[in-house]
């Protein structure tokens, strides 16, 4: 099985890659099993917290196989209202952002552990990683236990809105010579995009939740958006795209995507 996205050497070009569909063509789809889990926790502000974890398959665009899983983390306040005026609104302390994503790895980890032999991706605050101590207990809260999924990679939110995207470099390159990879999120915004060659990221993801690729316009900025963020990395995730969007997305540059879901909305 491909791994992801551990080894990006493997990765062809925008031009030498078949658009997505064109891929084992006789084979169908490939998709796994869905998977969720779950914890709460209080942080130090006694702020009560709710955290839902969501493997998502990760799909090659060249082939429309799932590949990967990335694990979807959604951090709900807990107590309604009350609690919200309570304690006020301010953000969270690192010290918090730590023990969220030390859970998250730890559970993440189990997730992932249901799919013998399944890469995976897990996300991880900037703060956690800008300081020693969070990368030192990041480093040894399971990921050197070897029933880790192979190419267990991480995706750091918040890293391009630091004014020391130097430090996001340094930090990428220590995990990725070690047994974790590393993914830089970034925000769907083309200068921002540009900003995060400094950091040299193998893998760039971009949420596309919010990314007009209905209207004309939206088309043509969409795919120079995912055209910059492959010149910038030799793997590109997007997350939240429309599915009938991947093979302009596959052709504009992207190698893979998590597929926005597309229940029905009932009122």
């Amino acid at each position: 099985m491909r791994t992801f996205p551990y080894d990006p050497a493997g990765s062809a070009g925008p031009t030498d890659t078949p658009l997505a569909g064109t891929g084992s063509l006789s084979s169908p789809p490939l998709h796994f099993a869905p998977e969720q889990a779950g914890f709460e926790l209080v942080t130090r502000g006694r702020r009560g917290l709710a955290v839902s974890l969501i493997a998502q398959d990760i799909v090659a665009l060249d082939s429309g196989q799932a590949v990967s899983r990335r694990v979807r983390r959604i951090i709900r306040h807990t107590g309604g209202e009350a609690g919200l005026n309570l304690f006020g609104r301010g953000t969270l302390e690192g010290a918090d952002l730590r023990r969220i994503d030390l859970q998250t790895l730890r559970i993440g980890l189990d997730l992932l552990r249901r799919t013998p032999g399944l890469t995976g991706v897990l996300p991880v605050f900037w703060r956690t990683l800008a300081t020693s101590h969070g990368r030192f207990a990041l480093l040894y809260a399971g990921t050197n236990d070897e029933t880790r999924p192979a190419g267990l990679s991480m995706e750091i939110m918040g890293g391009t809105e630091t004014s020391r995207l130097d430090a996001v470099a340094d930090v990428i390159e220590q995990f990725q010579s070690g047994p974790i990879g590393m993914i830089l999120h970034a925000a769907p915004d083309i200068g921002i995009v540009r900003q995060a060659a400094e950091t040299r990221a193998s893998c760039l993801c971009l949420d596309f939740a919010g990314v007009d690729h209905l209207s004309p316009e939206g088309k043509a900025e969409a795919r120079d958006l995912i055209a910059t963020a492959r010149q910038v990395a030799p793997t590109v995730l997007l997350v939240n795209l429309r599915p009938e969007w991947a093979p302009a997305a596959h052709e504009a540059g992207a190698t893979h995507a998590v597929f926005a879901p597309m229940e029905p909305l009932s009122l």
